[in-house]
């Protein structure tokens, strides 16, 4: 299953369930119902959720010791859940989720995962429990202690599994900052806060490495888009991709990830494009691009500044989320970043 075509669905599916999400998030799934990349790219950690991160101490802050059980916590839904101990069985339901998981020391414990979870190499051979929807049968006959799943993403899901019994913690990660804090916080729910905070640090040196390389950089205007004729506004993760890597979204006018007006972005006449590459059964990008009409006079396109980076890198909002700004500001500013 291709990565954008997994966006491509998560997008459709919360962009039409938030007016449609993401089609890059998680980006990866052939699902058709999405356009909006955070629902493929996964599961993100919203307001709830970054409050209920902030108000238990970061697993980082923990490192050197042992999660006290039980362990109460609220997820992005508001909803407050109880560890007694540490999960030893755990279901992810979307890409990001898996990611996170793996990153914090406990893939191992993985006993399923949705289709679309397709790395690191190992999340290839767990069994599968469906695409963003899920086959409820499937998530409650595997036993888990814990369900992870995407709080915008597998809205749908997480209400059935709940109405089931079936325990489900919901993330939502809106920033990068974000990203990096739910990490930690599946090390502390998981109790492997250690090998959280090595995946954690790593995503704040990358992070630190494009801030400061940008840093006095003149701004750019940048144009962004993850799916064919979907772009991102304000609000979103790879929005913050965008200004962090030291450029200017073009789409920022309006929120959450949206459909173009290819006239709007004429008039916003970027200097810079940026583009997920294109897989099997989505189509290219760059050539739904390059044969718009009026595009032949954008700055970006005159110029030759059209570049491709990996959808699973800019829509998943996991622990490689981060890597993918370091793409996006290698695309933006050549020289500064290397």
């Amino acid at each position: 299953m291709s990565n954008n075509m997994w966006r491509k669905k998560a997008a459709v599916t919360a962009a039409a369930a938030l007016t449609l999400s993401l089609a890059l998030a998680g980006c990866g799934g052939k699902d058709t119902n999405s356009a909006s990349p955070s629902a493929a790219a996964t599961a993100t950690v919203q307001p709830a959720a970054t409050a209920a991160v902030q108000a238990t101490p970061p697993a980082a802050t923990q490192a050197a010791s042992k999660t006290v059980y039980p362990l109460k916590l609220k997820d992005a839904t508001g909803v407050e859940i109880t560890f007694d101990k540490a999960p030893e069985k755990i279901v992810t339901l979307a890409p990001s989720e898996t990611e996170s998981v793996y990153a914090a020391g406990a893939g191992a414990k993985i006993v399923a995962v949705d289709k679309w979870s397709d790395y690191p190499a190992e999340a290839k051979s767990k069994a599968q429990i469906g695409d963003l929807n899920s086959n409820m049968e499937a998530v409650v006959a595997a036993g888990s202690d814990v369900v992870f799943a995407s709080a915008g993403v597998n809205k749908k899901a997480v209400e059935a599994l709940r109405a089931l019994n079936v325990k489900v913690f919901a993330s939502d990660p809106k920033t990068l900052q974000q990203a990096i804090d739910r990490v930690e916080l599946f090390g502390q729910i998981l109790n492997t806060q250690a090998e959280a905070k090595k995946a954690a640090d790593e995503m704040r040196a990358d992070l630190k490495k494009v801030t400061d390389a940008v840093k006095n950089a003149p701004k750019k205007r940048v144009y962004i888009e993850f799916s064919p004729g979907w772009t991102v506004g304000s609000g979103e993760f790879m929005d913050e991709i965008v200004t962090l890597a030291g450029g200017i979204n073009i789409g920022a006018d309006k929120k959450g990830w949206y459909k173009i007006d290819p006239e709007a972005i004429i008039k916003a006449n970027p200097e810079v494009i940026v583009y997920a590459k294109g897989e099997a059964g989505m189509g290219s990008i760059l050539e739904e691009i390059n044969k718009r009409p009026g595009w032949d006079a954008i700055d970006a396109m005159k110029n030759k500044k059209q570049y491709a980076v990996d959808s699973n890198l800019v829509s998943r909002v996991g622990p490689r989320v981060t890597k993918g700004l370091i793409e996006v500001a290698k695309a933006i500013h050549p020289d500064e970043v290397k």
